[in-house]
């Protein structure tokens, strides 16, 4: 008997030495080398090309575009025949040109995005984002930044990024230590949470307007957005805070929650089926109305972000679970997501419970058709990197759901490339297909003013004037799922990231 509990002891001492072995090993296993990236030509031309320009609304056929030095020359119908022989031609007919898209909400989680993420937001035309909140420090998302504008590295420009994101705030002397404290650069912004007391979150913001820094974010949930908006709040995320706000029980819903982040005893769940049902079901027009009409004067950016309340409808669909995307995420994130995915249907598994998430997210889609009709500035932002936001592929999935909720291609397109543009200030350089802007199309197969969807049949992407063929774009996805599938990387992503 001593003998076997000894060779069992000495099994179970060898099998963890073997498996502490095994993670350094994996964890140790160097990085793939990044993929070259195509050096730019002296001059691009997409000849006989069907321009589609969100900017004015125009649809122009038989156009040629033409490119040096990364900018647009020229967009005229003089043809390929004019084109001198040094300029390579990439014949357009039968296909179209849209500008390059923005995430003006997405998420770079962890230093190895070079190899999971970054790929995917270009080889689905997605050029700049907006960086809502990571665990990347931000002199490496500079140096990202840097290596991408030079040409050195495959992703997204990561046009603002969060200088400061705010949780608890409790008093007003955090507030001005906060602002006291800041080394705020051009084009970073303090991202708001959920949490913050109502007196400390005025006074943050009426702080940072004083030194020109942009609040962007939630909607505190003991805050009245029409209070935010009006103290100048620069945009608003997710389209739940307009069912929050437009319900007679709005008010003692944010009191609870002032209660509830101030520490004390709320007497129980706040957000729960029961808020939810009453939020759809006595939907106060007059009072979204108030709140929208506030927006548009202000000129408050919306950014409803609908394929995270998706997530909470469709969580319990086999098919929507087993998306073939997955592939491209690697197996700790997949492993994240399927723990959210659980809690989300552990929240309320009932068939009321499931039905209310359901309804919930058609009801944003609803308010979010009436906001845009009532003239409020939308940006698609997808909380990519979130659980079931892919990125770069969920941007063709929040077109979809802006069209499903009112707008139509063309406007759903002004979201992801003009709008951005403007809010960022820099429609000089971005946004449109015109003479002087930055090269950063993306050309299509099929008409997206037919069918939105269309903006995911990419023959190939100009990116900063260099083209990316639909061989090379696959090459691209290749990389990322085979990093995906990575032992090494997702340990590396859960270890360090």
């Amino acid at each position: 008997m001593k003998r076997l509990l000894k060779y069992l002891a000495l099994s179970f001492v060898g099998l963890i030495a073997l498996t502490i072995i095994s993670f350094y090993i994996l964890l140790s296993k160097s990085l793939p080398d990044l993929p070259k990236l195509n050096q730019p030509t002296s001059s691009l031309a997409i000849s006989n090309v069907t321009v589609i320009n969100p900017i004015d609304s125009t649809i122009v056929s038989h156009q040629t575009v033409l490119i040096e030095n990364g900018r647009i020359i020229s967009v005229d119908d003089t043809g390929s025949n004019t084109l001198a022989e040094s300029v390579t031609n990439i014949d357009g007919n039968g296909k179209f040109l849209i500008p390059g898209f923005w995430d003006m909400h997405s998420h770079l989680r962890h230093q190895y995005e070079p190899y999971l993420s970054m790929p995917l937001f270009i080889a689905n035309g997605v050029f700049n984002i907006r960086d809502m909140g990571t665990d990347v420090s931000n002199q490496q998302n500079n140096q990202w930044r840097r290596q991408i504008l030079a040409g050195e590295l495959m992703g997204p420009r990561v046009m603002g990024q969060v200088s400061a994101i705010i949780g608890r705030l409790r008093s007003k002397a955090d507030a001005d230590a906060i602002i006291a404290d800041l080394d705020y650069k051009k084009n970073e912004f303090i991202k708001i949470t959920n949490a913050p007391l109502r007196d400390p979150f005025f006074r943050l913001l009426e702080q940072a307007r004083k030194k020109g820094i942009t609040l962007a974010g939630h909607k505190p949930r003991s805050v009245k957005a029409l209070d935010a908006v009006n103290a100048g709040m620069k945009s608003m995320e997710h389209a739940r805070y307009f069912l929050f706000e437009s319900f007679p029980g709005a008010p003692e819903f944010r009191e609870r929650y002032q209660a509830y982040y101030s520490g004390q005893d709320t007497g129980g769940a706040i957000y729960t089926t029961e808020a939810r049902r009453a939020m759809i079901d006595k939907h106060d027009p007059a009072m979204f109305y108030e709140l929208v009409n506030a927006m548009v004067e202000n000129e408050t950016w919306f950014c409803p972000t609908h394929i995270t309340r998706r997530f909470d409808a469709y969580v319990d669909n086999d098919a929507f679970r087993n998306d073939l995307r997955l592939k491209y995420i690697n197996k700790f994130e997949q492993f994240k997501w399927n723990l959210d995915a659980g809690g989300m249907i552990d929240r309320d598994p009932t068939e009321l419970g499931r039905k209310t998430y359901m309804d919930f997210y058609k009801k944003g889609l609803e308010l979010t058709g009436k906001a845009h009709q009532a003239g409020l500035a939308i940006l698609t932002g997808t909380d990519a990197n979130d659980s079931y936001c892919f990125p770069g592929f969920s941007i063709h999935d929040e077109l979809e759901e802006l069209v499903k909720a009112g707008l139509s291609p063309m406007d759903a397109l002004v979201t992801a490339t003009v709008n951005p543009a403007i809010y960022f200030e820099v429609l000089a350089d971005y946004g449109s297909i015109e003479t002087g802007k930055i090269a950063d199309m993306i050309l299509l197969d099929t008409n997206p003013l037919y069918d939105i969807s269309n903006t995911s049949k990419i023959n190939a992407v100009i990116f900063n004037g260099v083209l990316y063929s639909r061989s090379d774009l696959d090459k691209w996805l290749s990389f990322v799922e085979d990093n995906a599938a990575s032992w090494s990387i997702a340990l590396k992503v859960m270890w360090e990231g």
